[in-house]
């Protein structure tokens, strides 16, 4: 059963490098990573891209020890305010 790992970031450039070198150290790897990004302004975007290049070029290169992410951006929104791909994966999930 894959898991989704949900990740909030605002301006979070800083802590996110930490985060994803914990994932890649996990031994099970039946999981997704999702960010939903709320209008960082710290270059949060160009981290998780990278991050996400990194990943496929694993990827390409046959290891198996590879997880995809997923990096949603939207304008800043402030805490309760949901987008439309956050409400998709809560249904989904529901089903």
């Amino acid at each position: 059963m894959t898991i989704t790992i949900i990740t909030p970031a605002y301006n979070r450039a800083g802590t996110l490098t930490k985060l994803y070198e914990s994932l890649k150290i996990q031994t099970n790897k039946d999981f997704e990573w999702l960010v939903i990004d709320d209008g960082s302004t710290d270059g949060t975007g160009e981290l998780l891209k990278s991050f996400i290049d990194e990943q496929e070029k694993k990827s390409i290169a046959a290891n198996s020890d590879t997880f995809p992410i997923e990096y949603h951006f939207q304008e800043n929104a402030g805490k309760h305010v949901i987008s439309r791909s956050e409400e998709r994966f809560s249904r989904n999930a529901e089903t």
